[in-house]
């Protein structure tokens, strides 16, 4: 009775470290992790949201026109960037960077961003967040508690550093709109 009592709380335990190990990000199809929202812009022509889309890049990037990929058949526009992220890992701060492609699509009265290719890069790797946050890798965390810790602080400063880049583009698209002067 108490091996079979035993060998029961084992199992809850490690259910629960197991659903603790769960990184939900959200997939396309093709199981790539991409962040995307189509937003209203009530009001909005398509060239106007074209325009802003170039202004997010410009005034958040320091990116200039030139260096931009643009589609102006598709009003899109699209960029590799990075950001500096802080990683909290064993009590001291770790300075991680991350990678990633932002697109934004325009169309009359909304527009579409999406957000991928996102990878982690330090001193010594560079990670892809599908290799990063993978099956294995997540079951791996479930029984090592350091790596856990480790994911678990990746996570958290990966969507937070997300939920900047989502909050400077809507911010950047609902301004007025922006004339050619300002390039």
């Amino acid at each position: 009775m108490k091996r079979l009592l035993l060998a029961l709380l084992t199992a809850v335990s490690f259910g629960m470290q197991a659903q603790e190990a769960k990184f939900d990000f959200p997939l396309n199809e093709n199981g790539q992790i991409i962040f995307t929202e189509v937003v209203p812009a009530e009001g909005k022509t398509k060239q106007d949201l074209f325009t802003n889309s170039k202004m997010f890049f410009v005034n958040t990037y320091k990116v200039t026109q030139d260096k931009l990929k643009q589609n102006v058949e598709a009003s899109s526009v699209t960029d590799t960037q990075y950001s500096i992220m802080n990683v909290k890992i064993n009590g001291s701060d770790v300075k991680v960077k991350l990678f990633y492609t932002v697109t934004i699509l325009s169309k009359d009265g909304k527009y579409k961003y999406e957000i991928k290719n996102i990878l982690t890069k330090t001193e010594v790797s560079e990670t892809p967040l599908e290799k990063l946050f993978d099956k294995t890798a997540t079951e791996k965390a479930a029984q090592k508690p350091k790596t856990m810790e480790v994911l678990t602080a990746y996570y958290a400063a990966i969507n937070t550093e997300i939920g900047n880049i989502k909050s400077n583009i809507k911010k950047e698209m609902s301004k007025a709109n922006a004339n050619s002067s300002e390039w």
